[in-house]
């Protein structure tokens, strides 16, 4: 009995003395169109496919989203002669961490006839290891052929850039295929969870080539949950050890 009374002062004692505390976890996640070989399928990305030379005519659902991720991968493709080239994209673009290039749902997507592709929600997934998430931001750099995102009735109605199936507004800005252009926010905490994430983009196809190149951050701060003694608990678990102890040598001391 006393054994057993032992060992359940020493359980809850134990138990009692973890404690929950924060240590820091902040991350900067760099994802890029392109991972693989021209010609070769992007191992990273997977999309949609959408109308030709125009854009998705209803607004986005959850099974849309869904199929993207679980869709068809890009293909990575050389540049039509008119847009910028990757290696100019990449001097010039400030969230180029590693080198990306132009991706297509179509192997000819960078041609100037044939099949070259059309509208697509191209969805890439990365992961959050925060159990808090306390701000984030996104730096998005990219060059499109033709549109990221239109709410023009004419092409379309979705916005450019969802995380997690959810627009981030103002992401319609168009864009173009002979520079960089950017897209910034720093209100993507709400949006985000630790675990999986997937960001979604849609390009909108008006006619001839279709193909993206883009390179973006994504930055974290917050913390993660870690297990760790309380120094009060601790002195109180010590405590009970000593009385434990004292107990044994009294009795000991009347046989």
């Amino acid at each position: 009995m006393k054994k057993s009374l032992k060992s359940a002062l020493i359980g809850i004692a134990f138990v009692a003395g973890i404690g929950v505390t924060s240590a820091s976890a902040d991350q900067i996640i760099n994802l890029y169109s392109g991972n693989g070989a021209v010609g070769g399928a992007d191992s990273q990305i997977n999309f949609l496919q959408g109308p030709l030379d125009t854009g998705f005519g209803t607004v986005f659902t959850p099974a849309d989203f869904t199929a993207a991720s679980g869709g068809a991968a890009a293909t990575v493709i050389n540049n039509h002669p008119a847009w910028i080239t990757a290696a100019s994209f990449n001097a010039n673009a400030a969230t180029a961490a590693v080198p990306a290039q132009w991706i297509s749902n179509s192997a000819t997507g960078g041609a100037s006839f044939g099949d070259n592709g059309s509208s697509a929600l191209y969805a890439i997934e990365f992961t959050i290891t925060d159990t808090i998430i306390s701000a984030a931001s996104i730096d998005f750099d990219f060059a499109v052929d033709n549109l990221l995102g239109t709410t023009s009735p004419s092409f379309g109605v979705n916005e450019g850039l969802f995380l997690n199936g959810v627009a981030l507004s103002g992401s319609t800005s168009g864009g173009g295929f002979n520079s960089v252009f950017n897209f910034t926010r720093t209100d993507i905490a709400p949006l985000l969870v630790t675990g999986t994430n997937t960001l979604y983009m849609n390009l909108t196809d008006v006619g001839g080539p279709a193909a993206m190149i883009f390179s973006t951050t994504i930055t974290t701060e917050g913390s993660t949950a870690v297990a760790v003694p309380e120094p009060g608990l601790i002195a109180v678990f010590a405590l009970g050890l000593a009385g434990i102890g004292f107990g044994r040598w009294a009795h000991n001391r009347r046989i």
